[in-house]
């Protein structure tokens, strides 16, 4: 009876409570604290203002949003041909496109949202279709939160590479470019 007691005691009440613990880890605005680690991966002293919603793409909640129907893709066609969609769209190097060796591979359906929202190529007949509406809804609620991620994350970079214990050479040109 003491043996059964004591491992409820020592294994099974505090495994349970560390589970339950690290199940609920959030960051900033309840979003997956894994982006910390991709957003910091993504940010080079080369970032443009352009490439940001490509970067942004990369978090946990915004790649897994897929294309859930054929009116959804004529949607995202339509947007992904504009001009200013095309620039936000992350470059493939023809060295990693001939390897296959693409690690960086990002879902274009939130960057489609992102930019077409932001420069007003949804059309009402759009926000029609309830899958685009609350993915767009979900990109929008979480980009303050990946804002707020990525400019500790990109002050960070630049604070240590002050010391010297960052090969990311990040400047104030960064930081002014995310905000």
């Amino acid at each position: 009876m003491l043996v059964i007691f004591f491992l409820i005691v020592v294994f099974a009440i505090p495994g349970y409570f560390l589970s339950k613990i690290s199940a609920n880890q959030k960051d900033v605005g309840g979003v997956n604290v894994d982006n910390r680690k991709i957003f910091t991966e993504q940010i080079n002293e080369n970032m443009t203002g352009k490439q940001i919603p490509g970067i942004l793409a990369h978090s946990q909640e915004l790649s897994a949003m897929r294309v859930r129907n054929e009116a959804e893709l004529a949607i995202l066609r339509r947007i992904r041909a504009a001009d200013v969609v095309k620039e936000a769209l992350p470059k493939v190097s023809a060295k990693k496109e001939k390897q296959g060796q693409d690690q960086s591979q990002v879902q274009v359906k939130p960057i489609c949202l992102l930019v077409g929202y932001m420069n007003n190529l949804l059309t009402d007949a759009d926000f029609e279709s309830e899958g685009l509406k609350k993915d767009l809804e979900t990109i929008l609620r979480a980009i303050p939160s990946y804002m707020d991620i990525m400019l500790t994350q990109t002050m960070m970079l630049s604070q240590l590479f002050k010391i010297g214990r960052s090969p990311k050479k990040i400047t104030a040109k960064n930081i002014i470019t995310l905000i």
